[in-house]
């Protein structure tokens, strides 16, 4: 294997795969990245006439990840390198052609880039995992910002624990609507939106830090679409330069559906920036010990009365004008909770939708652009 890569192209097509690297793997060739160089390949970026690729991929057996890069293949081959030193010696490098040649047969590499010169021993690339790829699964296609801003909208509800399912993404693609939820048990985020999928009836869990790396990837992919395959608990990404498979989460969603109320008594509309830094304010006295309590005391005169208090600090009070309909309520939220279903919802005014002190309450647009925050109140006995 002998290749030429600019050194720009080299770290880039790294760095997108370097978090797949294992660090403490259970096999030793999952701390390295694999090497392909292919001569005949088109290249999907660059010169989009010439020939010649380098393929560098990485994978810890939940995550895998693939980049494809131009370069110019003076002989094609493969290896597997340590990744993290790889990505080491690289980034010190002059801002120059990278040469790389491979001595197959002991799987050693030499790097030379102007004067310098690195000897990396490396091991053979059949001894790599390959990725799965699912050629014969039928390919749904989405918008890759359609899917972007589906998952930054909910994935934050997602449970931080190893909770099972729960510590995972739901999504659920059902004639051409994609529906992406989100739950820890005390808030749920919940997004519906309509594509163009020829598929139907396909649910699956994403992983907590597969969507982390999922997110990155369709932010490089900007506009364009992202291919999915499925097959079994493993999902695959396509994107024009990129490729990445992810292991689902086995098991059955829960049920959220029955616990997201279809009618309320009590409703208010409110400025989302206002009550938002509302929330940021009086949050700064709420007690850790009590779950970040903040009280919330709506009356028929149209204002909201926020209070927090600290035993060993203090407390804080805040009013604000709202637009509210049905009985004087009190009731209590995480203020943490609540600021982030404020944050995450895209609208000018909000709608909280309430009925009594301890039933789940909705957070909502008031547009209804299909996503909604419910938050479970705290009992205050």
């Amino acid at each position: 294997m002998h290749v030429v890569s600019s050194k720009e192209n080299l770290l880039k097509g790294i760095q997108s795969v370097l978090r797949a690297v294992s660090s403490r793997g259970p096999l030793p060739i999952l701390t390295h990245i694999k090497l392909e160089a292919d001569a005949s390949a088109q290249r999907p970026l660059g010169d989009p006439s010439g020939k010649g690729v380098l393929r560098l991929s990485a994978t810890d057996l939940d995550v895998g990840l693939e980049a494809v890069i131009p370069a110019e293949v003076l002989e094609s081959g493969a290896v597997a390198v340590s990744g993290r030193t790889f990505s080491e010696i690289v980034a010190k490098m002059p801002q120059a052609a990278v040469d790389l040649s491979v001595q197959e047969s002991s799987a050693e590499m030499t790097l030379r880039c102007q004067r310098s010169r690195f000897h990396l021993r490396g091991m053979h690339a059949r001894e790599f995992p390959t990725l799965p790829r699912f050629d014969d699964a039928s390919v749904l296609t989405l918008d890759a910002q359609t899917l972007l801003a589906g998952i930054r909208r909910t994935a934050f509800a997602i449970a931080g624990d190893d909770k099972g399912v729960i510590s995972g993404l739901f999504v659920n693609l059902v004639d051409g609507n994609l529906e992406l939820v989100a739950t820890d048990g005390f808030r749920l985020a919940q997004l519906r939106t309509t594509v163009d999928a020829p598929l139907q009836d396909v649910s699956m869990v994403f992983p907590k830090r597969a969507i982390d790396e999922l997110v990155r990837q369709l932010g490089h992919a900007g506009s364009l679409p992202v291919g999915l395959r499925l097959n079994g608990q493993q999902v695959a990404f396509s994107f024009p330069d990129r490729y990445m498979t992810m292991r689902l989460i086995d098991g059955t969603y829960p049920n959220y559906r029955q616990i997201i109320p279809s009618t309320f008594t009590r409703e208010a509309i409110l400025d989302r920036a206002s009550l938002a830094a509302a929330v940021d304010r009086v949050g700064v006295m709420a007690s850790e010990r009590e779950s970040h309590c903040v009280k919330m005391e709506f009356n028929a005169s149209g204002e909201l009365n926020m209070v927090t208090g600290n035993q060993e600090v203090g407390d804080s009070q805040e009013l604000l004008n709202c637009e509210y309909q049905g009985e004087p309520l009190t009731i209590h939220f995480n203020a943490a909770y609540l600021g982030e279903a404020l944050k995450h919802t895209q609208s000018e005014s909000v709608r909280l939708s309430m009925n009594t002190t301890l039933s789940p309450a909705l957070i909502r647009s008031l547009e209804d652009d299909g996503h909604l925050v419910l938050l479970m109140p705290i009992n205050r006995g």
